[in-house]
């Protein structure tokens, strides 16, 4: 049984973003415990950091074969949670399945996020108000029930930044038996449409390149396809001690879309020759769809 989807963490001795560790460290200090209800009518500042979420598992059918669960997020105004990449600085969501029963394999999926600019951390990625995880599951024996838990350890900023834990199960039937609430049905397919899942968009990245301007670094990204000119936001993974800033477009024809994405942080020019970089693309603020390039 997969106990996470390692593809959907942050791998070890990436850096998420290099404030992260002064961040975790403050986090330490503060208190994050409990989940009771949402007070929406609060100033942020004025919200107990434990009444700033609400976090529920949920069960979403079938999808195909597999079962179809997600984790869902609301925050209270002004709070937010973050993408597997944070950005500048942040604690990205980690899910533990291993307390699970009847599960061969979980796949999560995060839909697209977007970016924020915060006077604490600089520029972070992420969600706020609601988010949901899609959550793909497998079970090892079809015929009978998956017992699902996961153990969710993610971090929320406000006024404050804090660190969350939460757990929670549910049982799943056999997909033979799948009967949900039609309201949370719709709910988590339309949270799968944001993912990297159903990818049917004609985008395709034609290259990358590393340019390096005075003393400062841009990866260049060359694409073409129908769906290039949606192109509002890429999501780069891939290099360790690098933090990718917001993208500019600096050109866009029929046969080419050019985007040059600022690159601050340890890593040298030296350090990128021969990358295998993870790109999302994120269509229209709205979608996520991935492509995979290597840095010459």
């Amino acid at each position: 049984m997969a106990l996470a989807n390692e593809d959907d963490m942050v791998k070890r001795g990436q850096m998420p973003g290099l404030l992260l560790l002064p961040v975790l460290l403050f986090w330490m200090l503060l208190p994050g415990a409990g989940m009771p209800p949402i007070q929406p009518a609060l100033a942020a500042e004025d919200i107990d950091p434990a009444h700033a979420v609400q976090l529920q598992l949920v069960d979403g059918g079938r999808h195909g074969e597999a079962r179809l669960a997600a984790v869902v997020l609301r925050l209270a105004d002004g709070w937010k949670t973050y993408w597997r990449v944070p950005g500048d600085g942040g604690l990205p969501p980690r899910f533990d399945f291993s307390a699970s029963d009847n599960v061969a394999d979980v796949q999560v999926l995060l839909p697209a996020p977007r970016r924020f600019s915060d006077p604490l951390l600089g520029e972070t990625i992420g969600y706020e108000k609601e988010v949901v995880f899609p959550i793909l599951v497998r079970a090892r024996d079809r015929s009978g029930p998956v017992r699902l838990q996961v153990k969710l350890d993610y971090g929320i900023c406000g006024k404050v930044c804090v660190p969350m834990q939460a757990t929670q199960g549910i049982v799943l039937p056999p997909v033979s038996a799948s009967r949900v609430d039609d309201a949370t049905r719709e709910m988590v397919l339309r949270w799968l449409a944001r993912t990297p899942l159903a990818d049917d968009a004609d985008v395709q990245v034609q290259g990358v390149r590393l340019l390096q301007q005075n003393d400062a670094l841009l990866l260049e990204v060359r694409m073409n396809g129908k769906a290039a000119t949606q192109v509002s936001d890429i999501l780069v993974e891939g290099m360790e001690l690098a933090v990718f800033g917001k993208p500019s477009q600096v050109s866009g024809t029929n046969e080419a879309v050019i985007f040059r994405i600022p690159v601050r942080g340890l890593a040298k020019a030296g350090d990128f020759a021969g990358k295998m970089l993870r790109l999302t693309l994120v269509l229209n603020g709205e979608r996520a769809v991935e492509r995979s390039v290597r840095l010459p």
